[in-house]
């Protein structure tokens, strides 16, 4: 079952709700409605308690949607893909494909969100005078909503707003790697002193400090391994002696081969035309005795010799797949496999620290 569901698409962009998010929606129906609310919903009627907890829930979805839009919308102005938007517990995210490199573009796309939350809240706040109790009420919650928003994602720490904005100032007086290496350092003493801070104060904090913990990691981790992979070619790291099965291959055979030379899969071709890939994992529990067509996965994601080492890092990632078979002119001409990339990788980086640098 997923744990997240694409409810709608805005401007040309997809939008998915995480479960966490929901279940986050209806605890605070519940609290605002049951239980006595700092915003004055106590004084309403029971039914309009209710109408007012539903619409702050939605305020609260509608807050962090446009805070990712504003996002979005500024990656795309520099060409940048977003590939999705997903809501959760702890906010949202704009997925997407790249960030810009250049410091003052990421300081563009990163601070987008949190003005466009703080625009909102002084709009809700103006708008809180109004003579209505109940619109009142619902615009001060509305402008609570959006500067809490707003100064949450200004926390110096990936992958908070705040983080970005952090790397791009130190981009500017160092390296991009140096710079997010920084950031992150900065943004896990931060997780820890936020997490310590709430095993006295708040046992929520520590959930968000495990969030922000582990997202500064993974920054460091993903632009680390693209500094070292990056200029790496997939020709320089593929396997070209590749060993074809055709379509009708028995499983027996293919049984045999993953003990004989250990690769955990293979590319089916069809005289020279690539048709599938059949893997360890496809032919556990067939018939022996069944061919290859019928076990093979024939939805193929290739790669051409051509691209960074890093690209087929991502393809691999975001597939999750163990090996793609590289592709040129049609042709299969070699296979890359994670371990591939990660021996490489341990490899630069070994020789990185004894001074030797590649030859551009």
């Amino acid at each position: 079952m997923r744990a997240s569901l694409r409810i709608f698409r805005v401007l040309g962009i997809d939008v998915e709700v995480h479960i966490s998010l929901l279940i986050l929606l209806l605890l605070l129906i519940y609290a605002f409605t049951v239980t006595p609310s700092p915003f004055g919903f106590a004084n309403f009627p029971f039914l309009e308690r209710i109408i007012l907890s539903a619409a702050s829930a939605i305020a609260l979805f509608a807050s962090i949607l446009l805070h990712e839009l504003s996002h979005s919308i500024f990656a795309r102005r520099y060409g940048v893909k977003v590939k999705k938007i997903m809501l959760f517990i702890f906010g949202g995210v704009a997925m997407m494909e790249s960030l810009p490199r250049k410091p003052k573009e990421e300081f563009t796309v990163a601070i987008a969100g949190p003005a466009a939350s703080i625009g909102i809240a002084a709009l809700s706040f103006l708008l809180s005078f109004v003579p209505h109790g109940a619109l009142s009420a619902f615009f001060t919650l509305f402008a609570y909503f959006n500067f809490i928003l707003a100064l949450f994602n200004l926390i110096p720490a990936f992958p908070m707003d705040g983080g970005r904005i952090l790397r791009s100032f130190l981009a500017e007086r160092m390296g991009y790697a140096k710079a997010t290496r920084l950031a992150a350092e900065v943004g896990r003493g931060l997780a820890i002193f936020m997490a310590i801070f709430g095993i006295f104060y708040n046992p929520w904090l520590i959930l968000i400090a495990l969030f922000i913990y582990i997202g500064a990691s993974e920054e460091e981790r993903l632009v680390l391994l693209e500094n070292v992979l990056g200029g790496v070619k997939v020709e320089d790291v593929m396997s070209r002696d590749v060993l074809f099965l055709t379509p009708d291959t028995k499983v027996s055979e293919v049984m045999e081969l993953l003990l004989k030379y250990k690769h955990l899969g293979y590319p089916v071709v069809d005289g020279d035309r690539l048709v599938g890939i059949v893997t360890l994992k496809d032919i556990i529990g067939a018939n022996p005795d069944d061919t290859v067509e019928n076990v093979m996965s024939a939805e193929l994601v290739t790669i051409e010799p051509q691209k960074s080492a890093f690209e087929a890092f991502k393809i691999m990632s975001e597939k999750g797949i163990g090996r793609l078979p590289v592709v040129e002119n049609g042709k299969v001409v070699g296979i890359i496999s994670r371990s591939d990339l990660m021996r490489v990788k341990e490899i630069l980086e070994a020789l990185e620290v004894m001074g030797w640098r590649r030859s551009s």
